[in-house]
């Protein structure tokens, strides 16, 4: 190696400036020479106590005493040492829980925690069937029943099979009245039916009223807390009804994004469990929001009679945004996201498969096996025979 890196040098001296060849061009020259006189490298390797003595020099604060302050700091942490060791089998230490994690959760409220304590608010007959229509089409449990009352709208009426946008609507308005029905009929006793039953019944009027929420990891709050960290911007992709184009007026079903801002956070009382929901002020889908340069502005000071019937969302369905106003003297504000305290962005499986392996159709090979001119001998090395 000596021998060889002297004459690869000259070589490079022959094509290269003299400028090009430093102190770390040379060096490999004594390196072939270093392992032969000295042994493998980890027995005379420095960096170990270079990179130690960093966190010495980093324990000085009194520049006029370094030792001491180093003797002192390294006396500390092997005291440190010697306790953990001593504690870690004989005293338990209770690990720091995040402060928006929702796992200690009254076992009263379907999912989340409530911030601080509630307060009692009457709702009117008017937004208890509201609210609890929404419940009753989002909750994960009534699916089945769901697609049984479409169904059953299919088959009772021609009609509803035709026209999609009066079969759901005929859904929305009498769905509840054929679950409380089917409910009361039914004899089973376990714990599901149990809770299916009881939302069937229907909730009470009276509502607990909160202004926090903590879900998934993040912490809500409602536009009246009016705190910096504006908290009660949320985001929703929901199933809707919509028009096909400004044209055709009939209606389809298609996936629409909502932006709004938490005006009242409640727990409907299912007289045996709690349900939340966030009722919201939506930016108006046709002329509130809008896409320019890339980003998402939104008109939070619309009219929100178009969405009276619907102002509810469960918690478990939003998605915090924040809002950073386009001027002082404009409505618009520009949606900006971002991911709850603690989270941290890990690659995908995906991004780590990378892309998918194209599989070749067995139809394919054996259309290639077949083909005359296609050769699968290898013609750059001597064959072997080999005899059974």
């Amino acid at each position: 190696m000596e021998t060889e890196f002297v004459e690869t040098m000259c070589q490079l001296e022959r094509f290269f400036p003299p400028a090009l060849f430093d102190i770390m061009f040379h060096l490999p020259i004594h390196l072939s020479k270093e392992a032969r006189l000295g042994g493998p490298v980890h027995f005379r390797w420095m960096y170990p106590f270079e990179r130690y003595m960093k966190t010495l020099k980093a324990f000085v604060k009194n520049y006029t005493r370094p030792e001491a302050c180093m003797a002192e700091a390294y006396l500390v942490g092997e005291c440190v040492a010697f306790c953990l060791e001593f504690l870690k089998d004989s005293v338990p230490v209770q690990e720091a829980v995040n402060r928006n994690e929702d796992v200690e959760a009254d076992r009263m409220v379907v999912e989340g925690r409530p911030l601080q304590k509630g307060i009692e608010v009457t709702l009117s007959d008017k937004d208890r069937d509201i609210a609890h229509r929404y419940v009753l089409m989002n909750m994960t449990s009534l699916d089945p029943f769901l697609e049984m009352h479409l169904e059953e709208l299919q088959a009772k009426d021609a009609r509803f099979a035709r026209n999609e946008t009066l079969l759901w609507k005929n859904h929305n308005e009498n769905f509840a009245e054929w679950l409380k029905n089917k409910q009361i009929h039914s004899d089973s006793t376990d714990s599901h039916s149990k809770e299916i039953r009881w939302l069937a019944f229907g909730p009470r009027n009276v509502a607990l009223a909160h202004k926090g929420f903590i879900i998934n990891g993040q912490r809500f709050h409602t536009d009246a807390v009016k705190l910096k960290t504006q908290n009660s911007g949320v985001t929703y992709e929901a199933f809707s009804m919509c028009r096909s184009s400004a044209r055709d007026m009939r209606q389809v079903a298609d996936m629409l994004t909502y932006y709004g801002v938490i005006k009242e956070i409640l727990l409907i009382d299912y007289h045996m469990f709690k349900v939340p929901l966030f009722r919201c002020n939506w930016a108006n889908t046709r002329n509130g929001a809008k896409e320019e340069d890339g980003f998402t502005l939104v008109n939070l000071h619309m009219n929100q009679v178009a969405y009276l019937k619907d102002p509810f969302i469960l918690p478990s369905q939003a998605k915090q945004v924040f809002y950073s106003r386009e001027d002082d003297n404009s409505n618009w504000y520009v949606v900006m996201r971002a991911p709850p305290r603690g989270y941290h962005e890990l690659e995908t499986e995906e991004d780590l498969v990378g892309a998918p392996l194209h599989v070749q159709e067995v139809d394919d090979m054996v259309d290639e096996a077949s083909d005359d001119d296609s050769v699968y001998v290898r013609d750059n090395c001597e064959g072997l025979l080999v005899v059974d």
